[in-house]
């Protein structure tokens, strides 16, 4: 992991495996980390995570900041903004995909499975398909597996990648992206990670590259990985151990740079 050694004008995280681990509350001390980070600058989540899952773990300990109102939330695939006002948390936007779209992707991922024979019958967990209006996503042993079958199942994302070639076959006009430990976000084509991070460089008026992002699917295929062509500067880490070692890196470079 190298060493920040240039101040960005924003951070932007994922969220499983890096600001907390996977579907678990982020620690108490990450939470802290957070608020003095917004005190230097504007902080983003963009993760393949719903929006009430964000909401409830982080959201209301970080409205104490002063400066929660730069504090962004892109939840599934950045294919939804939530932005801070007053009275609270507004949709900015939401890409919704229609019924009908929703449940060809459905169809499709039963399809998929079925063909490639990667999702083998578990004794405790099975495959759960999640809706959330502007995402759907596939997780291969449920939700809420332990996270050593977790880290078991696909360790080298080969079974997700075969599923993947099924499924782009299938809806080939949708974006099928890699996640997690056990998962397969798709969206509208186009939506993904790098459109939040567009999205948000033009709202704050930085470049991205002046700008950071953290996060721990950079392999190909992965969600995080397309991020990289909109020139932000990026750190891959391996759980949120190594993210809060980055975001102390951040903060004492605010503090020799006030």
């Amino acid at each position: 992991m190298d060493q920040i050694v240039s101040l960005p004008k924003a951070a932007i995280f994922d969220l499983d495996d890096t600001l907390a681990e996977s579907f678990q509350p982020p620690t108490r001390a990450m939470i802290d980390r957070l608020l003095k980070l917004l005190e230097h600058m504007p902080v983003a989540i963009l993760s393949a995570a719903g929006y009430p899952r964000i909401e409830a773990q982080f959201l209301d300990f970080l409205a104490i900041s002063p400066h929660i109102n730069r504090f962004f939330v892109f939840p599934n695939s950045a294919s939804q903004c939530y932005v801070r006002e007053e009275t609270g948390w507004r949709l900015e936007y939401s890409l919704s995909l229609t019924l009908e779209e929703r449940t060809a992707i459905k169809t499709a991922i039963e399809e998929s499975i079925a063909e490639t024979g990667v999702i083998e019958p578990h004794p405790k967990y099975s495959p759960e398909i999640i809706d959330r209006d502007a995402q759907v996503a596939l997780t291969a042993i449920g939700l809420y597996a332990s996270e050593e079958d977790k880290v078991a199942w696909d360790p080298d994302q080969s079974k997700r990648k075969h599923l993947m070639s099924a499924l782009q076959t299938r809806i080939p006009n949708f974006e099928i992206r890699i996640g997690g430990k056990t998962t397969i976000d798709i969206t509208h084509k186009g939506i993904n990670k790098a459109y939040g991070v567009t999205w948000l460089s033009k709202r704050l008026g930085y470049k991205p590259e002046e700008m950071l992002y953290v996060g721990d699917a950079f392999y190909e295929g992965g969600n995080d990985a397309v991020v990289i062509p909109t020139g932000i500067e990026t750190r891959s880490v391996i759980g949120p151990q190594e993210t809060a070692i980055i975001i102390d890196q951040v903060l004492a470079l605010c503090t020799v740079q006030k």
